[in-house]
């Protein structure tokens, strides 16, 4: 078959040559090749065309290649037992990509520019992953896809789309489940041409809760503190501590109580919360951050998160009204940066100049450890009871 795919030893002993040659000519990027997880493929058809100095990049035939190898990684993927969808024939490609890019664990999809092609790449948690080669009518053909089925954000170079897909039933007499993705879909303007950026924002929240966010008594602390009807709670770390997440999971706790209205204020979501009116603002705007606030305000809420840094100009009125909320009976959640959670608490009182020791329910700091086993890494709190803490 002309569209076969090869392994590596496959292809050695196709172009008749040594492994260590092939994998110069790898390293060189002189040879077409496609990587599946950690293995490299190869397609006769492409093998043929190079063995014999010929190299067809006509769009046509790129985008079947690509169609052919998303077909490979999906049946590879069902070979090993791996949850995967088959994509119909009427799925666009852009969006074919996208669902691979998900289930092949990636969350970013990057698109970058060289002189005479661009280069479609995953980022998963071995690093880039490089599928395929795009000659330039290929690339505009996807980018039309992507950019034509999105939405404007309040930049002008990032757009907003919404995918979604059946899963089937996982068990007999359950309802047809569906996967849904938010995609953050950005295009800048580099020396060698246009360059896209679609981050993969998942819209089910179910991995980010405090059950496998916090362990044992940090998650009981955490939880009592979201039992207070009104306050004021401080999350804190230092860059890259997976303060987010825990406040996203706290978010996530609040909202499927299903009796709250929560918002958020931020700068950028990494996840869209089911139940949460997250807000996208730039904080570095004063007057645009005092309308949302106003906004959001007078929108009747019980809960709001706000996601601040130190490196916020406008700090002292991010924090200030998050005192105002907390005293106006909302419970508040801020995001900040700190050494400890004292630190958070002695910063969050030089940044404003209101008090707010009445109303503070806690202050949670974290950091991210290595595990015993040493796969993988989890969140070790420290934890400091305010005033209105329930049970004190």
């Amino acid at each position: 078959m002309s569209d076969e795919y090869m392994t590596f030893e496959q292809a050695a002993e196709f172009l008749n040559t040594s492994s260590s040659t092939l994998y110069r000519w790898l390293r060189e990027e002189k040879v077409p090749a496609h990587k599946l997880g950690r293995q490299w493929r190869f397609l006769r058809e492409e093998l043929e065309r190079w063995r014999a100095g010929e190299r067809d990049d006509s769009p046509d035939l790129v985008l079947a290649q690509l169609e052919q190898l998303l077909t490979t990684r999906i049946q590879e993927r069902k070979e090993k037992g791996m949850e995967t969808i088959q994509m119909t024939e009427t799925e666009a490609l852009g969006a074919r990509i996208l669902w691979d890019a998900f289930d092949s664990g990636a969350s970013v999809v990057h698109v970058q520019p060289f002189k005479d092609h661009h280069q479609l790449s995953y980022r998963t948690d071995a690093g880039l992953e490089h599928l395929i080669e795009l000659p330039a009518d290929a690339f505009e053909a996807l980018d039309r896809q992507w950019s034509t089925s999105s939405q404007p954000t309040r930049t002008s170079q990032a757009r907003r789309m919404y995918i979604e897909r059946e899963r089937g039933a996982e068990k007999e007499g359950e309802e047809d489940a569906r996967d849904a993705l938010q995609i953050r879909y950005q295009k800048l303007e580099t020396l060698a041409g246009d360059r896209l950026t679609l981050q993969l924002l998942r819209t089910d929240p179910s991995y980010i809760s405090l059950s496998r966010v916090a362990h044992g008594d940090d998650r009981e602390h955490l939880h009592t503190w979201l039992t207070a009807g009104h306050g004021l709670i401080l999350i804190s770390g230092k860059s890259g501590s997976g303060k987010t997440t825990t406040a996203y999971a706290c978010l996530n706790e609040l909202a499927s109580r299903g009796d709250l209205v929560i918002f958020t204020i931020e700068e950028s979501a990494g996840t869209l919360l089911p139940g949460v009116n997250q807000v996208e603002i730039d904080l570095d705007d004063a007057a645009a951050y005092r309308s949302t606030f106003s906004a959001i305000f007078n929108s009747d809420l019980d809960v709001l998160f706000i996601a601040s840094t130190f490196a916020q100009p406008h700090q002292s009125l991010l924090w200030s009204t998050a005192v105002n909320a907390a005293e106006s009976g909302h419970l508040v959640l801020v995001q900040i940066e700190a050494e400890s959670a004292h630190d958070a608490i002695a910063r969050f009182g030089e940044g404003t100049d209101r008090s707010f020791e009445d109303v503070l329910i806690g202050s949670c700091w974290q950091e991210l450890v290595p595990e015993a086993s040493g796969q993988g890494r989890y969140a070790r709190y420290d934890m400091v009871d305010g005033a209105l803490a329930p049970g004190k």
